[in-house]
């Protein structure tokens, strides 16, 4: 089986180690899994290259969950839901599209107190901003406010998806919190935090961050001086790949008994040999 993940400016990527501990985890063999960092021109010429030198799939990630649209044959109900894809499939004839962000989220936060936070705050309103509103929903969380850079961005995404806007001299009154990071900030390739994310949490808080690199992130680093405790994004990692996986595989019931933590920790020991 041929995968890889697509995107742009990846180096940091680990998807290739994490498939093949998924393979060892499920006692299969080893998939061949490439990384394609590729410049925005040359996106639809390397999806037909894959598609006829029969590739099975490849992950997308920044920045064309979205500029995949155009070529694609079809978009999961997911896809259409969040607006992004990180999944492909594809066929001599066909290139599926799938989100299994959505589904690994649903997982992660279902590890989390829910019923024990008084609100959620998301940072960001693009990318994987609206899977966490839906799994969020799903599991039965109404009170979901939104912060960022942009007002008027922060506005739009209320209205599509019916939360509200994080207003600091009344919410942060409102504790415990979880603060969920869906936005390329305090990650290896965005360091800086910025102004607008520099909140203030109390110590009742929670901080789930969905980039993983560096570990831990620059945005977990800003959460720990206010002794937070901090979660990074490696679970969201290893459950969408799992999923991934059983799309190309075609098996409802593919990633039923793999040992999460150990993949989880085996991911942490290569980060740290970087």
């Amino acid at each position: 089986m041929k995968l890889g993940i697509l995107g742009h400016h990846i180096a940091y990527t680990i998807s290739p180690v994490l498939h093949e501990l998924i393979c060892k985890e499920a006692n299969l063999s080893p998939v061949e899994y490439s990384r394609f960092d590729i410049p925005p021109q040359e996106l639809y010429t390397t999806l037909k290259k894959l598609q006829t030198e029969g590739y099975t799939g490849v992950n997308v990630t920044t920045p064309y969950k979205k500029s995949v649209f155009p070529y694609v044959t079809s978009l999961s109900d997911e896809v259409k839901k969040c607006g992004s894809a990180n999944t492909l499939c594809f066929t001599k004839e066909e290139i599926q599209a799938s989100n299994t962000d959505l589904s690994g989220l649903i997982r992660v936060l279902t590890n989390f107190p829910l019923a024990s936070y008084q609100q959620f705050v998301l940072f960001g309103y693009g990318g994987v901003a609206p899977a966490v509103v839906y799994a969020l929903k799903a599991l039965g969380v109404q009170k979901i406010a939104v912060t960022g850079r942009s007002l008027e961005k922060i506005q739009e995404f209320c209205q599509q998806f019916n939360v509200s806007r994080y207003h600091p001299q009344k919410d942060s009154l409102v504790s415990p919190t979880l603060w969920i990071n869906a936005t390329p900030v305090g990650s290896v390739t965005y360091p800086e935090i910025p102004h607008a994310f520099k909140i203030n949490p109390t110590k009742s808080d929670s901080f789930l961050d969905l980039n993983y690199a560096p570990l831990p992130t620059y945005f977990q680093r800003y959460f720990q001086t206010y002794g937070i405790e901090t979660h990074d994004g490696l679970g969201l990692l290893i459950e969408q790949a799992i999923d991934s996986q059983r799309i190309w595989r075609k098996d409802a019931n593919f990633g039923k008994g793999i040992n999460r933590m150990k993949i989880h920790n085996k991911l942490i020991e290569k980060l740290e040999e970087r």
